[in-house]
């Protein structure tokens, strides 16, 4: 379960770190570190060199609001089959109805940020993130 939760994150960063901040319909093998490093500027907005959890809310947000096109509120498991397998959609999805709601994916997604966060300061540092997904992969 743990294993389903974090796709989330290793596949939204994959996918930034590859393309920049867009979505694409496949999931990236491979990270660009140039990329990574991009987008975690880009995430720190106060530029601190760390992603505090306000920032990493206000990623996450931004994110669901992209997929979110039609802006019902929610997404469907058809609207990110391309980044998440039905398993971790199911563990996300804690209504059981088959709909992500923005909180339901932002929690999902921080299941990631808690895991990565290894000095449990609540701030992700550019090597956290670096660790966190060379060990998910």
């Amino acid at each position: 379960m743990i294993r389903s939760r974090s796709r989330w994150f290793i596949v939204v960063l994959s996918l930034v770190a590859t393309l920049g901040t867009g979505w694409a319909d496949a999931q990236p093998t491979t990270m660009d570190p140039a990329k990574l490093r991009e987008w975690f500027q880009s995430v720190d907005r106060n530029h601190n060199g760390r992603i505090n959890r306000g920032e990493f809310h206000q990623w996450a947000t931004e994110r669901f609001f992209f997929l979110d096109k039609e802006r019902k509120g929610y997404v469907t498991p058809q609207e990110v089959k391309d980044m998440v397998g039905p398993e971790a959609f199911k563990v996300a999805n804690r209504k059981g109805d088959g709909r992500l709601t923005l909180r339901e994916f932002v929690n999902a997604v921080f299941q990631d940020f808690d895991a990565a966060d290894r000095d449990k300061d609540g701030t992700l540092t550019l090597e956290e993130v670096e660790a966190y997904v060379r060990a998910q992969r």
